[in-house]
């Protein structure tokens, strides 16, 4: 069972939007953690501050959101214990993406007690970080494949050119985050890691969500919202608040809303946000 295994030791204002929302959406990328977990020796960044998934479903139901998609953080490392315990704690409403060391046994029963709790994907944070040594990961790929869990990269887009093809003929479905990860002082129209992205939507196996706007930059996210919708449509796009907005000065409470308000610009169109909210996220994520 996953609680005696050692790999996981180791208001506001609201969108105008938001207001008449269905309880059913979702938020695609979302993080949650508590002030004093154990930090990765390569953490990045160390929070001073609680994002409990509580404060995250409460927030996200003021808003209109009734269900979220949470990521292990980059900074908790391999330690996904407060992702599975909050899976645990909300079935019905969390589904996670964690991260898992390729250095740890991973049992038959482990991943059966992972997909029985609402993991749906795994997660490589491996931004400014190593590319993995991708032969470490064989026996994990092939049981994210088993089960059909989208990979989940957050790296630079310069590095996507390398990796997407790799994952992609290896069988893979992916989902990139952020607006597709372009580099924010190239933007989405000069940034070859983006282009390539573009280019493999014919696979059918890439997702992107529609998150961190801040990190590309807002002036570079509005022209790369309608680009993307156009290429992956929104069966293959899904929104994201990316909160708590870690390793940024944007405020926890009031950021939430506005990351609605920028999906509603960008995409007018109610019956294209109802599937980017709901339909495209259930099916990938099995709510």
């Amino acid at each position: 069972m996953l609680a005696r295994r050692t790999f996981i030791a180791s208001s506001v204002a609201v969108a105008s939007g938001a207001r008449a929302a269905s309880p059913a959406w979702i938020d695609a990328h979302a993080h949650v953690f508590v002030h004093g977990l154990k930090l990765a020796v390569d953490a990045r960044y160390s929070p001073d501050y609680d994002a409990s998934w509580q404060t995250l479903l409460a927030l996200a139901e003021k808003n209109g959101v009734g269900r979220a998609v949470i990521l292990q953080p980059s900074f908790l490392g391999y330690d996904n214990s407060y992702l599975f315990s909050a899976l645990k704690a909300e079935p019905g409403r969390l589904r996670g993406v964690p991260w898992i060391s390729p250095s740890v046994e991973t049992s038959v029963a482990d991943w059966e007690e992972m997909a029985r709790i609402g993991v749906r994907g795994l997660r490589f944070p491996i931004f400014g970080l190593p590319t993995p040594q991708w032969s470490a990961y064989r026996d994990m790929l092939t049981e994210a494949l088993k089960r059909d869990w989208p990979i989940h990269l957050y790296v630079e887009s310069k590095r996507l050119p390398d990796m997407l093809p790799m994952l992609l003929d290896g069988g893979h479905k992916l989902v990139i985050p952020h607006f597709g990860m372009f580099d924010r002082k190239l933007g989405p129209l000069r940034d070859p890691g983006f282009e390539l992205l573009l280019q493999k939507v014919s696979t059918g196996r890439i997702w992107v969500v529609l998150s961190g706007a801040y990190r590309v930059g807002l002036e570079r996210a509005r022209p790369a919202g309608p680009l993307l919708l156009a290429a992956f449509g929104p069966d293959r796009l899904m929104w994201g608040s990316d909160w708590p907005h870690t390793d940024t000065d944007l405020d926890r409470v009031t950021t939430y809303p506005k990351t609605l308000q920028l999906l509603e610009e960008l995409v007018p169109d109610a019956a294209a946000r109802q599937k980017i909210l709901v339909d495209t996220p259930a099916r990938l994520y099995g709510f």
